[in-house]
């Protein structure tokens, strides 16, 4: 599969490079691509999250995928980048987060604002209702909520250094954590899933109960390890099932 999705991201990329095959600035329609391309829907659809996170193309939602134009030194690095793989590296930043963030929502159980709380809640009555367009576009909507959960829930613990800490790492966390956060929204059931452990967090930070906070986002991070590495068996790196 990742011989088969980095061909397809080269093959992309090479018709995109080509002058006038897509004159309107955006890629065609999901089906009507992987049909004419000869690949099912679900290798396109990863390829083209690939090319997002290489900064080739930008999905926007209920509008299409549209092509990027990237400086000479990006686009190098991006072809480079098809080498290293984010599955790579996808548990080694799942293992971080749960170092950062978990003792994280236990302080925010503690020292979050009423303001805060309520805009915690607002993105899960977000995932609550899932937004209206295509899979793809529903998914990636579904990751930007879940993604600002997370950072509010950071936010609230009030740790300036933690923050600064944070804000170092965002840049290339970013790039592999949304794939991530895709690939899990995009599986059956699985939304529901992550719904139920994003709101016995919230409400565990609404009760002020700090380890409660920390249990839920422990069992909401460990899955999602769990699961990644069903997805791709090479990359479980943690031993969570020892």
């Amino acid at each position: 599969m990742e011989k088969k999705r980095a061909e397809l991201v080269s093959s992309l990329t090479a018709m995109i490079r080509e002058r006038g095959k897509f004159s309107n600035g955006r890629l065609p329609p999901e089906r009507e691509l992987a049909t004419s391309l000869g690949v099912s829907r679900n290798l396109l659809r990863e390829a083209i999250i690939t090319m997002e996170v290489m900064g080739l193309v930008e999905i926007r939602e209920r509008q299409g995928t549209f092509i990027l134009t990237p400086k000479a030194d990006e686009f190098a690095a991006s072809l480079k980048f098809l080498s290293i793989w984010p599955d790579d590296i996808l548990s080694h930043l799942m293992e971080m987060r749960l170092i950062i963030e978990v003792p994280a929502a236990g302080l925010a159980a503690v020292r979050r604002t009423d303001e805060e709380l309520a805009r915690m809640k607002e993105c899960v009555r977000r995932l609550e209702e899932p937004e209206k367009g295509s899979a793809n576009e529903s998914t990636v909507a579904a990751a930007a909520w879940d993604a600002q959960l997370h950072t509010l829930v950071l936010r609230s613990a009030h740790n300036p250094v933690l923050d600064r800490v944070y804000e170092g790492l965002s840049a290339t966390m970013e790039k592999y954590v949304v794939i991530s956060r895709r690939k899990l929204l995009a599986l059956e059931c699985w939304p529901e899933k992550i719904l139920g452990e994003h709101r016995r967090l919230v409400e565990a930070i609404e009760a002020r109960e700090a380890g409660a906070a920390q249990s839920a986002l422990r069992e909401h991070l460990e899955g999602s390890l769990l699961k990644l590495g069903e997805l791709n068996p090479s990359t479980i790196a943690l031993g969570l099932e020892t």
